[in-house]
């Protein structure tokens, strides 16, 4: 690469860097714009438990309380099935197969949010219903749920990945010490790529945040925190639910319309501040290889 290529590179990616960077400050003025009459009019009572637009309440902490369940029992179940699944694939499954199993796995993370919405919708509230015997099976607990199935495939293929990309040296030299397969994987594998894995955990869990239309047609929809608030078999909202099913219907520039607009600055702002967090881990200075 001669020097000139390589300085035409290097503006690219700055000139790329910059135009990103302008995007998302561009993006959060715009937010803060269109939401700035809530947050002078409304102000503090954004934070509190009701939410009844004809009697100007704006309360958003319920959906605060739903986009918080629904995210971290998708995780609790999603983590520790696709970690191990990822340590199956990239270290126990033969390698002929690592290729085929990872190809199936990646189609089902490219799978429209709405068809697992519409699988949501048809069988599983049903069944959800049916086991607890519930009225309506569309419930918090079942959102979280098919929220799971829908980011483990994006922890498998990264954590795979991150397991896989560790060096065979270490490995040889884990044996070396006497240890079998599985203590290598533990005592090993498992640390130098945990900077990686926990990086793909934080993306999945801004996946898991961001996810709108399989979760609006499961959640239930309903605007409060059940009583008593650990009760998962109850209907609810999250803040990404709540935009896609009620933003159309309200008029803009109106003081609902800006208390929407500030709930998507609050999704924005956790989203971008877990993107950080993914590049901290992330970043090369960690690792014990390159």
């Amino acid at each position: 690469m001669s020097a000139y290529t390589g300085k035409i590179g290097n503006g690219y990616i700055i000139i790329s860097t910059f135009a990103s960077m302008g995007i998302i400050l561009l993006i959060l003025c715009v937010l803060f714009f269109n939401s700035f009459a809530a947050i002078r009019d409304v102000g503090w009572s954004l934070f509190t438990l009701t939410w009844n637009p004809p009697h100007a309440q704006f309360g958003i902490l319920p959906m605060f309380y739903g986009s918080l369940a629904v995210t971290v029992i998708s995780l609790v179940i999603a983590v520790p099935l696709g970690i191990f699944t990822a340590i199956f694939t990239s270290e126990i499954l033969h390698p002929g197969y690592r290729f085929s199993v990872k190809a199936f796995l990646e189609l089902l993370a490219g799978i429209p949010s709405i068809i697992y919405g519409l699988i949501g919708v048809a069988f599983f509230s049903v069944w959800v219903g049916e086991l607890f015997h519930l009225q309506s099976g569309r419930t918090i607990f079942t959102a979280a749920v098919l929220l799971s199935i829908m980011i483990l495939p994006t922890i498998i293929t990264l954590c795979d990945d991150a397991i896989h990309r560790v060096p065979q040296k270490y490995r040889e030299a884990a044996k070396g010490l006497g240890l079998c397969k599985h203590e290598v994987i533990i005592s090993s594998v498992l640390p130098i790529a945990k900077p990686d894995i926990i990086g793909a955990v934080v993306l999945a869990l801004g996946r898991a945040l961001g996810e709108t239309m399989a979760v609006m047609l499961v959640i239930g929809s309903i605007d409060k925190i059940p009583a008593p608030f650990y009760n998962l078999l109850a209907p609810g909202q999250t803040i990404t639910s709540k935009l896609g099913r009620e933003i159309t219907g309200s008029a803009f520039g109106s003081l609902h319309f800006s208390a929407m607009i500030f709930m998507g600055i609050m999704l924005l702002v956790i989203v971008l501040a877990l993107t950080l967090i993914a590049q901290y881990f992330s970043k090369s200075g960690q690792r014990l290889y390159e």
